[in-house]
């Protein structure tokens, strides 16, 4: 029995089958109204707002990484905004193929990683522009053929989640609804994978298989069977991982059959380690900001690898005794140590002063 939409928050743990969605054959405006939380008249004024800027990726001084390109970004606003997150909530509680690594409560780079630790061969794919090629026929197609909704409705719903016949990169929903505008090709990439025993998992645009034995020719049906559903594999980023290699798949290392760290995140570590011991360029960068760098790296270290959470919390507890010596310890009482930032003589705003007689 389908479920009774209500304008709340779906509940944190509840899933369900696409066919118990609130959005599953939406018939009239009024339902659809109900769905969105929005008057009707507010959904079709909500149509294309978008603020469009273009961003330029802030460049790493502490990585070898080539810098990013600048990029669109089409992000929804106001009402669409709401509506947006409301279609999020509503599909990110529907149950997906295992295969299905992102975008979702339980879901990581590391776990998408974690699939293929056994495999003796690994290949990496990437889709070329994705949401951008992921266009509204698609959208629409979603909506009609898996949600059942009529055409009139369907037609609502793809003009409200798609911008300039495209998945807009700034909006929330997005790397979700890539997922169900192209589901009939991710279903045949599962299947094909399956058919030659190996293991698939997508990770928005990211595909990665493994098992036994991958060949070229497998490689080669992965592209074509890609192209066939309107889309183009990046050939140059492609990699194929052999037996005794290290394997990296979303930005994780593969080693000896477990997560390990990628050498990147270390080498990273230990430039930051270097500017903070003025041993090396700073880049501009104060101790303080270098301190809460370095902590976010030895996060990310720690969360792959579980072996180096020491190291974390040594940069987490640097960063709190930097806060310490500058802005004191928070407490309404006279604190021996003056902060680095105070004037000599100025009183810290910490301690309680008594009363002028």
């Amino acid at each position: 029995m389908k479920q009774n939409p209500q304008c709340g928050s779906v509940r944190k743990h509840k899933s369900y089958a696409l066919n118990q969605c609130a959005m599953y054959r939406t018939t009239s405006r009024s339902k659809i109204e109900k769905v969105l939380c929005q008057p009707f008249s507010a959904i079709r004024r909500a149509i294309g707002d978008y603020s469009r800027f273009s961003v330029q990726p802030k460049s790493d001084p502490f990585s070898s990484r080539t810098p990013r390109r600048a990029r669109d970004v089409q992000k929804p606003k106001g009402d669409l905004l709401k509506i947006h997150n409301r279609v999020l909530r509503l599909l990110k509680h529907v149950q997906v193929p295992s295969y299905m690594q992102a975008a979702l409560s339980g879901t990581s780079y590391r776990k998408n990683a974690e699939f293929h630790a056994n495999g003796e061969y690994v290949a990496t794919l990437d889709i070329k522009s994705f949401f951008e090629a992921t266009n509204r026929s698609r959208v629409f197609s979603f909506f009609q053929s898996r949600l059942e909704c009529p055409s009139d409705i369907a037609d609502i719903y793809s003009r409200l989640v798609t911008c300039d016949d495209s998945l807009p990169t700034g909006s929330p929903l997005s790397p979700l609804m890539s997922f169900y505008a192209n589901s009939k090709l991710f279903d045949a990439l599962n299947e094909l994978s399956k058919g030659n025993g190996l293991v698939f998992t997508c990770y928005i645009d990211d595909l990665t298989f493994s098992g036994d034995f991958i060949g070229r020719e497998f490689i080669r049906a992965v592209e074509g069977l890609v192209r066939s559903h309107g889309h183009k594999v990046v050939s140059h980023k492609t990699k194929l991982f052999k037996p005794g290699t290290t394997k990296h798949v979303t930005g994780v290392a593969l080693v000896n059959n477990r997560v390990s760290v990628p050498s990147s995140r270390f080498r990273k570590l230990r430039m930051i380690n270097a500017a903070l011991q003025g041993r090396a360029d700073n880049h501009g960068f104060s101790q303080g900001e270098l301190l809460s760098i370095r902590a976010g790296v030895a996060g990310e270290i720690a969360y792959l690898d579980a072996e180096y959470k020491n190291l974390s919390r040594r940069s987490i507890e640097a960063v709190r005794k930097r806060d310490r010596q500058v802005l004191g310890d928070g407490r309404l009482d006279y604190h021996p140590t003056v902060g680095v930032t105070l004037s000599e003589g100025e009183v810290p705003p910490w301690v309680v002063q008594p009363p002028i007689e």
